[in-house]
């Protein structure tokens, strides 16, 4: 080969690398986005948006029962490695809301994708309690779905998780 051949080569054969360069950092970027745990989709979120004005009838709903929910979790993991999560449940006068049925979906806002369900049984008037996988410290979100008879009220919650992992 000449060297005015080898010459015409090398800007076809710079622009190639650059565009295989490009290809190679493009496919890095996609495999690091995928696989970072604390990255997280909500699940069935344009069904959830279609479904924005029956949201919004349960929210106005909960708000007209005018129950109030606090929570409080363990500091420290128990021997089997789970922490205590207690829902307290009021209603407007402040008084326990009893014989509910209670089930939450909690995840730490750092792993999103690190969901629980559980329904929490009654222990105490009002409290609604559980021993849960809840290792991550942070802050936690608690979406709650209590119902009794005909009442169904839901609500989300921020709740620091402290203590110990």
């Amino acid at each position: 080969m000449t060297a005015k051949a080898k010459r015409s080569l090398r800007w076809p054969a710079a622009i190639a690398g650059m565009l295989l360069l490009h290809v190679v950092g493009m496919i890095v970027v996609v495999l690091i986005a995928t696989r970072d745990p604390s990255f997280a989709v909500e699940p069935n979120h344009y069904q959830k948006a279609l479904a924005w004005d029956a949201f919004e009838a349960r929210a106005r709903a909960s708000a007209a029962l005018g129950w109030k929910l606090t929570a409080r979790t363990d500091a420290a993991l128990d021997g089997a490695g789970t922490r205590g999560v207690d829902l307290a449940i009021t209603d407007r006068d402040g008084k326990p809301v009893t014989g509910a049925r209670v089930a939450i979906l909690a995840f730490p806002h750092a792993r999103g994708e690190d969901r629980l369900r559980v329904d929490l049984p009654e222990g105490a008037p009002g409290h609604y309690a559980a021993h849960e996988r809840m290792v991550r410290t942070g802050v936690w979100e608690l979406r709650v779905v209590a119902k009794r008879g005909d009442d169904s009220f839901t609500a989300t919650l921020l709740h620091t998780v402290e203590g110990t992992p």
